[in-house]
Formats: C-alpha cells, sequence, structure tokens
C-alpha cells in the first residue's frame, strides 16, 4: 500500500511507495532550493531503504538536482507546458539503474514508428463499450488482476479502485454479452493540468480488436469536457502493442523510466509518451 507524508518545511507530498520500493514526488513548493530538497529526498529513500526516487521537477532547478546525482529519465515538453516536466531518478540501489533490454525496447519504438498506421476495423458484433461507475470496481478489479500478475498499484483491492472513481479518474469499459473484457483509465490532474491514460488491459481471447486504443479515444473525448490536459502515458517498454496504439493515437517517445514499477512479475522500463 502507498503512504504519503509531508516533510518538515516542505508542502508537496511525498509517496513512500513500498510496493515498487521507490519514493515518489509530484513536485514541489516554488522557491524550494533543489539541492538541499535533493540531498533530502536521499536520506529519506535510504533510511527507508527504497531503491529509486521519481521526482518531476522544474525545468529550471534541473541543474542542481543533476548535481545531486539525479539523471533525466524524460520530460512532458509539449507546447508551452513547463509546470513539473522534467522526470528525474536517482538510484539508491545501482541494480536498479541498470536494464539489459534497452537494445530491444529501442528496437520496438523504432518498429512502432515505422508500420504504417491503417484505419482499424469494426468491433465485432455484440462488443459495447461505456464509462464505468464505481459498481464496477470488483468487475475492474478481477480484471486487471487476470491479466497481470503483479501491478504497481493495489487494483487487485475493489475499494481502491472505488477511491479511485471517487477522486475523479474515470474508467471506461469493453463488454461483450455484460462481461467486462477490457478496460482503460483517465487520471486527470488539474492542478499541474496533465492527465495520465493508464490501467489498459484486455483479456488475452478478445485482443486484435483494437479493443484499447477505442477506449483511449472515448476517455480522451471525456476528459476534453473538464480541461485542456497535456495527455501521458507510462507504456511497458517492452510491450509493442501498447507502445504501437499510443502512436496510433499521436503520442510522442520523450523518455523511458528505468525500473519504474513492478508489473506483470518483474520490474520494467516504462515508456514515457506524451501528446
Amino acid at each position: 500500500m502507498l503512504n504519503t507524508m509531508c516533510p518538515v518545511s516542505l508542502s508537496s507530498p511525498i509517496t513512500m511507495d513500498e510496493r515498487n520500493k521507490r519514493l515518489v514526488v509530484n513536485g514541489y513548493t516554488q522557491g524550494t532550493k533543489p539541492s538541499l530538497f535533493g540531498r533530502h529526498l536521499i536520506n529519506l529513500a535510504v533510511q527507508k531503504k527504497l531503491e529509486k526516487i521519481w521526482l518531476w521537477a522544474l525545468p529550471a532547478d534541473v541543474s542542481e538536482f543533476l548535481r545531486c546525482g539525479f539523471h533525466i529519465e524524460g520530460s512532458l515538453f509539449r507546447g508551452k507546458y513547463g509546470e513539473f516536466a522534467v522526470s528525474l531518478a536517482y538510484y539508491v540501489n545501482g541494480a536498479r539503474g541498470h536494464s539489459d533490454k534497452l537494445q530491444l525496447e529501442k528496437d520496438i519504438i523504432h518498429s512502432v514508428k515505422k508500420k504504417p498506421i491503417n484505419q482499424s476495423k469494426r468491433l465485432p458484433l455484440g462488443i459495447e463499450l461505456k464509462l464505468l461507475n464505481e459498481s464496477f470496481a470488483r468487475q475492474i478489479s478481477l480484471l486487471l488482476t487476470q491479466v497481470f500478475t503483479s501491478y504497481p498499484s493495489p487494483v487487485e483491492d475493489p475499494q481502491y479502485i472505488r477511491s479511485l472513481i471517487q477522486e475523479g479518474n474515470i474508467f471506461a469499459g469493453a463488454f461483450s454479452q455484460e462481461k467486462l473484457i477490457g478496460v482503460a483509465a483517465a487520471y486527470p490532474d488539474p492542478i499541474l493540468n496533465r492527465c495520465e491514460m493508464t490501467d489498459c488491459a484486455t483479456l488475452e481471447e478478445y485482443r486484435g480488436h483494437s479493443i484499447s486504443e477505442r477506449l483511449l479515444r472515448t476517455l480522451e473525448h471525456e476528459i476534453q469536457k473538464h480541461g485542456s490536459f497535456i495527455l501521458y502515458t507510462l507504456a511497458r517498454a517492452q510491450s509493442y502493442g501498447m507502445n504501437r496504439v499510443f502512436h496510433k493515437l499521436g503520442y510522442s517517445y520523450q523518455g523511458r523510466l528505468i525500473k519504474n514499477c513492478d508489473i506483470a512479475g518483474s520490474f520494467e522500463d516504462m515508456n514515457l509518451l506524451v501528446r
């Protein structure tokens, strides 16, 4: 489970993500001294025996964080967006910052971009797409745990899914004869003016019908009703299918977060894709 705490004199929430053995920092108070804050985060991660610090930083502060030992892994730069747009990492555990899959992952991105984009075929008869409310929490939980042997967040708990929906996150699902066969979600952040597209999963026997692509389009249309957001996702770097889906939807590759989370049974690299 995730625990959130706020250190003295800093109003930014720091998430102690024990599930993924990392410290997650989604920004900080403007005016914070990066050198002091960076050292504080490193000491905290060491104290809590965490392996990685994942920090979203202001562009102007990046150079100071780099001097503290942080590395740039990606950015959300798009147009004039310049909030906490730079994804930085610090590896307390050196092995956590090393990936032996980089060439494979680069080849996947190259292949994804090279293949022509064709119009998706029509959905098979009987498959219906719709937005999901709290009453579908148990079905969403069951689907995600069926598809993934491990997941970065506690989706095995239906109450966790309910809390996400109650907080304003949006889920869309695909149904076949009232059975939930696919899901995707959008997590809008009005404060930072961005929205993460995530939780994409389709049962294996229903793949090949562009269900994730269609669900994401449904979510993007819904998100537009709530404002103008930078859209981004963290796609498994070894998944040709999901990187292809987001490429078809107009997302651009803007970085790779090394062994960022525990998903599908191991710590995996995640591609940062932005639109």
